[in-house]
């Protein structure tokens, strides 16, 4: 009985570290460059995938947003730092495009905050 309750104990360590390693740890997608322009792609569907992005201070941004799913909490993205509300009808391919003008971690969420994401500017 002894054995089972560590295996099981183990188990959940194991787990706890590779879910801190494979979602906090993210260092983030660099951009595509497109005509001078930083271009990402985010799918949207349960969470922002992906959820953490890096772009260039002082270099124009479009985040190219698809939502695939009909969950109410994810029709609109926020990005609260740069004043930009924008709705995301499902199925289609929505830009969100702004000029990060300095550096520094900018969250991205839904309008109740459960889906999250974050802008690394450099």
């Amino acid at each position: 009985m002894k054995i089972i309750g560590f295996i099981l104990i183990a188990t959940v360590v194991l787990l706890y570290v590779w879910w801190l390693k494979y979602t906090r740890g993210q260092k983030g997608v660099s951009a595509k460059e497109s005509a001078g322009i930083q271009v990402f792609d985010i799918l949207v569907k349960g969470v922002y995938s992906p959820n953490v992005i890096r772009a260039k201070v002082g270099r124009p941004v479009r985040i190219n947003f698809i939502r695939k799913e009909d969950n109410e909490c994810s029709r609109f993205v926020v990005f609260s730092d740069f004043k930009i509300r924008k709705e995301l009808p499902e199925g289609e391919v929505v830009p969100v495009e702004f000029m990060p003008d300095r550096p520094g971690e900018f969250s991205f969420t839904c309008d109740m905050s459960m889906y999250q994401g974050k802008l690394i500017v450099e």
